[in-house]
């Protein structure tokens, strides 16, 4: 079944005398889940005594109401005698300096950041407290599954950039080695002359040479990977026969780092990395956040982003808004049913079956007092739970289905490149300007409902059955993306490169124009950086002109007819495009149609079919109709056992909306699983169209019958 559930408790909130009532308000309100924050610091306040009584009695009470539970093991909340017990274990900040653990802001009992995990005494007392915790609970009758790292979170409140002891920084050494082979390898690589290990060391800071800042990112991006499978390995080897996921504040492509000093780019792991082995992953999403409000193209992206990792795996929305999000002595926007619900529907839109909600009472400590309750009181409550009925009501008839259901593949890729992150953050403290390029393409293709998936850069078989895949902002390349990039376009896709594609290696060296692997692959160089004088070029495609925001700078490129800022070269059975300068980063900030029809018109000619097209309403402003189809298998008809669905998101709950979907999508009429009616399908020339009356919440929910 989808599992719709809310967070509960974060000890020792709320109050025992709370728990009865609330859990029975759950179940009538459509909920099936209940999360729980298992704290390492509260279980286990005098070290080697777990005491669980507060959780058994919270998970006896879900059983009562018929609820299953979610446990979540917040290891990252320190007990306070960690380095009375493991002298020596506090983390070491990059000047040297001894990281001073504190209570954490938002959570009532225990320290944060505590010890560094790469010292044993740490991580064998933290192994300690994972196993007693499933020990204690794989029996329990309504577990569901465990959230083993509550957004990965491991260096909150350090100060700076940790960590630099010396047990994390042998690790790199260690993991250096084993990447190279050797110290002379690892020179030649680097253009170094070490002479021992011991002189290699991580970069400090920002602005220094790329070299070693890239390489601890690259270490420590994978450190948080294996810490994330050192604890899934003591919770699957206890409880094996239960899912077993991790969640990130943000998904993998949305980390650039904050700003220096607080974090490197990726420190909390690659979610690709996590879905190689792990059960599942899934991500936090406050759409409504004070001041930080997403648009309804943000929320899908950030969504999409999580599944594209995901692989093969689970995919959760482990801490989705449930009420207003108040920080500190602020008053933030409520959060409205229709809203929330269209946050609801896109999670299983994109193969979500887990969605639970940060959470169900407002918080009472810290910063986030009075803020984030499902039943809160920010005034809209009542409505918010009356509209979880009816969902939890849906996924109770629809149950079967929605939970076989499956997206319909994506035709286009967006190529994301952690080293090119950590070159970013290198020089600038922030890979937020990598970031923005996936953001602005993602973001258009959204808009004009084109299926994509997010490509990393070590998992290249995400190549596999895409037409067209862009390359925003690689400035970063290795043989083996170059060699599968090559590989891509000659069996005949279409690769859309931007400026300075592959201009330094991965030890951060800058590469001349003409030594770059596009070169070899295409005949084509650029002639290197150029003003750019105004916002805005104009690029010809299939026949068309369009004037697009673009961003730095022009790096125009050299071609048998002259300079251009757009050419399009031959390569096997496919087209490498090549586009000297930034598009996706300038589009985000400055948004534009012409962008979005360059967009189209480049997905074209790639060949590309879009299940589904909006014919009204039209995009405007942030308003737009956003359409995801898919089927599930093995529930449909003798012909091809797929079951067609398509979930519509009007930009008002007062819009008709008309679509054209592909031919045979669905056949004479299908049903909305939202309102039980029954919807006429309209064959015409070249597909099938519908036309959606308003919806309560401006959603439906199409299944072919």
């Amino acid at each position: 079944m989808i599992h719709l559930g809310t967070q509960y408790y974060r000890p020792p909130f709320p109050n025992e005398r709370y728990w009865e009532d609330d859990i029975r308000q759950m179940a009538d309100s459509g909920l099936n889940t209940i999360q729980l924050w298992v704290v390492w610091a509260w279980v286990e306040a005098e070290p080697g005594k777990f005491r669980f009584d507060d959780y058994d009695r919270i998970v006896e009470v879900a059983d009562k109401h018929g609820l299953e539970v979610v446990l979540s093991t917040i290891a990252a909340i320190h007990p306070y005698w960690i380095h009375r017990a493991v002298p020596g274990s506090e983390m070491v900040d990059n000047f040297g300096h001894k990281v001073v653990s504190s209570n954490r802001g938002e959570v009532h009992f225990g320290l944060t950041p505590g010890g560094c995990f790469d010292h044993p005494g740490v991580w064998e007392r933290m192994r300690a407290f994972l196993a007693a915790t499933t020990t204690h609970y794989r029996t329990a009758p309504n577990l569901f599954g465990w959230d083993v790292w509550n957004e990965l979170r491991w260096n909150v409140q350090a100060d700076g950039l940790v960590c630099y002891c010396d047990y994390t920084l042998n690790r790199f050494r260690t993991w250096l080695e084993a990447k190279y082979g050797s110290l002379a390898a690892l020179n030649e690589a680097w253009q170094r002359r070490y002479t021992s290990w011991e002189d290699v060391r991580p970069g400090k800071m920002p602005n220094r040479p790329y070299t070693e800042m890239m390489a601890f990112q690259d270490f420590i991006c994978w450190r948080s990977v294996q810490h994330a499978y050192d604890r899934y390995e003591v919770v699957k080897g206890i409880d094996a026969a239960r899912p077993v996921t991790v969640h990130g504040a943000q998904p993998t492509v949305l980390h650039g780092g904050d700003s220096y000093p607080n974090a490197t780019a990726l420190h909390r792991g690659n979610d690709w990395g996590f879905s190689d082995r792990i059960d599942g992953i899934g991500t936090s999403s406050f759409p409504k956040w004070g001041g930080l409000e997403m648009d309804r193209a943000q929320f899908i992206n950030r969504i999409d982003f999580s599944a594209s990792a995901r692989q093969d795996k689970r995919i959760w929305l482990s801490e989705l808004q449930g009420g207003r999000s108040n920080i500190g002595f602020s008053v933030a926007q409520s959060v409205d049913a229709a809203s929330q619900q269209g946050w609801v529907w896109t999670g299983i839109s994109a193969g979500a079956d887990a969605i639970l909600f940060w959470c169900w009472r407002d918080e009472v400590f810290g910063r986030e007092s009075t803020g984030f309750g499902l039943a809160g009181n920010d005034g809209l409550a009542p409505e918010r739970l009356a509209a979880m009925r009816k969902t939890g009501a849906v996924l109770e008839a629809h149950g079967e289905l929605l939970q076989a259901y499956e997206p319909a593949p994506a035709q286009v890729g967006i190529l994301f490149s952690p080293q090119s992150y950590y070159l970013y953050w290198a020089q600038d403290g922030t890979a937020q300007t990598a970031l923005a390029g996936i953001q602005g393409y993602a973001r258009a293709l959204v808009r004009r409902n084109i299926p994509y998936r997010i490509v990393e850069e070590s998992h290249l078989d995400g190549l596999q059955g895409l037409k067209l895949l862009v390359v925003p902002r690689t400035v970063v390349m290795d043989d083996a993306l170059a060699g599968a990039l090559g590989e891509f376009v000659r069996r005949g896709g279409v690769v859309f490169c931007e400026s300075e594609t592959g201009a330094f290696d991965v030890a951060g060296v800058y590469r001349y124009p003409e030594a770059r692997h596009l070169v070899a692959l295409t005949g084509t160089r650029e002639a290197g950086r150029r003003q750019l004088n105004g916002d805005s070029v104009v690029l010809e495609l299939g026949g068309a002109a369009f004037e697009v925001p673009a961003a730095q700078w022009l790096t125009p490129l050299v071609t048998d007819e002259g300079e251009a800022l757009l050419a399009q070269v031959p390569v096997g059975k496919g087209r490498a495009i090549l586009c000297g300068t930034y598009l996706g980063d300038a589009y985000l900030h400055r948004g534009g149609v012409a962008f979005e029809d360059f967009l189209v018109a480049l997905v074209a000619e790639a060949g590309v079919v879009r299940p589904a097209e909006v014919v009204s309403p039209q995009p405007v402003g942030s308003d737009f109709v956003h359409v995801r189809v898919g089927a599930a298998p093995g529930l449909g008809g003798a012909d091809n056992g797929l079951r067609p669905l398509a979930f519509v998101f009007a930009p008002t709950p007062g819009a008709t909306v008309e679509l054209i979907f592909q031919p045979g999508t669905f056949g004479e009429v299908a049903r909305d699983l939202l309102s039980g009616k029954e919807i006429p399908i309209e064959s015409i020339d070249g597909g099938q169209k519908v036309t959606l009356e308003p919806t309560e919440w401006g959603i439906a929910v199409l299944a072919g019958v």
